[in-house]
């Protein structure tokens, strides 16, 4: 039988790299949710433009009885 001094150190390892590991997923996470939000006024104003121009065409060619 052989003893040794040396800790095991196996269990340590392993919370070490989930805890490792639980932060880079929280940090991506953090990283998509801000890029998200600093891109919410531009794709909300780009979509406003968008629906305004797809009702203005129609409602102008409407009105003008297809005379352009």
């Amino acid at each position: 039988m052989k003893v040794s001094n040396k800790p095991n150190l196996r269990g340590m390892e392993k919370v070490a790299n989930d805890v490792t590991y639980r932060t880079a997923i929280m940090g991506r996470d953090l990283r998509l949710f801000m890029g998200l939000v600093t891109t919410r006024i531009y794709g909300i104003s780009i979509g406003f433009i968008l629906a305004v121009v797809l009702i203005l065409i129609p409602a102008i060619w409407v009105i003008y009885g297809g005379q352009l």
